[in-house]
């Protein structure tokens, strides 16, 4: 007896051809999952080695930029030290010739001539140190060396190191420190570098025998914060020329300063400096109202 009949029996067959139709349906998923899966771990796989290759890449360039700094370093450095050997010498010789029981009374012009070799000799000195500095700073090669210091025990330096250069261009220099300062945990040798600095520039960019200076040392409204300050009565400083003080070789488009020898060397030297102390440059200028330098040091 026929009991699915002809009809049953296609029906059958069409469940089961629509089962293995869907199995194929789901299937062809999972295999098209599979194969976007496997390319992208390969392209994974791709890009990491290609991290790898950059990452390798720049550490070569990395190492090969340090090696050029270290060998940049020397070279200044080697410079510096061969250009001070003979000038060693001349400076020496100059201050023999300036001695009257070393060879004699010189009349005027060669005494003259005698502190014409020296100040410019001085003058090449400071140069070369500030060469020196700038090149350790900008290969982070310069370290303080702290001690425990009152700035007041600093003044006999700093007005030993402008004395001359005061005297030559006719400026006077006032110097108030207040009492009962706080001790500083600094570089001493550093510190007065940088009060130097702040001295020389404010005494060139003063117009000659007209300069009246002040160096002070004074207390701040925080607690145990000292404030360092140069004011000068010079030719001061437009807002645009404030905002460039510390570029390399930045020297202000000023009569007084074009004819005024200098390298734009002393002012990045001393934010480097003041960087290294944890501090920074305040200025307060405006044109032909002079100029006041100053920045805080925390005491102990």
């Amino acid at each position: 007896m026929d009991y699915g009949g002809k009809c049953g029996y296609n029906r059958i067959g069409t469940c089961i051809l629509r089962g293995i139709s869907m199995t194929d349906h789901l299937e062809n998923p999972l295999a098209a999952a599979r194969q976007a899966l496997a390319e992208l771990r390969t392209q994974l796989s791709e890009a990491q080695q290609g991290l790898e290759r950059l990452n390798a890449l720049l550490e070569q360039a990395e190492a090969q930029r340090a090696a050029q700094a270290d060998q940049h370093v020397k070279f200044i450095s080697t410079i510096v030290h061969e250009l001070r050997k003979p000038m060693t010498s001349i400076r020496g010789y100059a201050d023999m010739l300036a001695k009257p029981n070393m060879v004699g009374t010189l009349n005027p012009m060669q005494q003259n001539f005698v502190e014409t070799i020296r100040n410019n000799i001085i003058r090449m000195d400071w140069l070369l140190s500030d060469l020196s500095d700038i090149n350790k700073l900008s290969a982070s090669r310069l370290r303080l060396e702290r001690k425990m210091i009152t700035f007041a025990a600093l003044r006999e330096e700093i007005e030993a190191a402008v004395s001359g250069l005061l005297a030559e261009y006719g400026h006077t220099l006032t110097v108030e420190i207040a009492p009962e300062l706080p001790a500083l945990n600094t570089d001493p040798k550093q510190l007065t570098k940088i009060v130097v600095l702040l001295l020389r520039n404010a005494i060139f960019y003063t117009p000659k025998g007209t300069g009246q200076l002040l160096l002070k040392a004074e207390a701040t409204e925080r607690p145990g914060e000292l404030r360092i300050s140069v004011r000068d009565n010079g030719i001061g400083m437009r807002p645009e020329d404030v905002a460039r003080l510390g570029e390399l070789f930045f020297r202000a488009d000023h009569e007084l300063v074009t004819n005024t020898k200098g390298y734009g060397l002393g002012i990045p030297v001393v934010k480097g400096l003041l960087a290294l102390m944890e501090s920074q440059l305040e200025v307060e200028s405006a044109p032909e109202q002079g100029s006041t330098f100053s920045f805080r040091l925390q005491g102990i």
